[in-house]
């Protein structure tokens, strides 16, 4: 077993998980409710809320895309064939 292998095994562990999964949805949960919550004025942390979210959704997506890459190299390595 290849390094990227683990790598790729922990990604589709990881991106399946519920528990990460709820991690994620309470804390972007907790970023909007502190930019609802926010005065129209504290720009710092209406942005900062905005920044969490968006990391937030950057991780998951990054995680998807780590976890599904076996199966796109694999499908590649199909068309070259083809």
């Amino acid at each position: 077993m290849t390094e990227k292998e683990d790598l790729w095994r922990a990604a589709k562990l990881l991106d399946g998980d519920k528990a990460v999964e709820e991690v994620f949805s309470r804390l972007e949960a907790r970023y909007v409710e502190d930019w609802k919550g926010s005065a129209p004025d504290n720009e710092r942390k209406r942005m900062e809320a905005y920044y969490m979210v968006r990391a937030i959704d950057a991780v998951r997506s990054e995680l998807t895309a780590l976890a599904s890459e076996p199966d796109i190299l694999h499908f590649n390595k199909r068309l070259r064939k083809a």
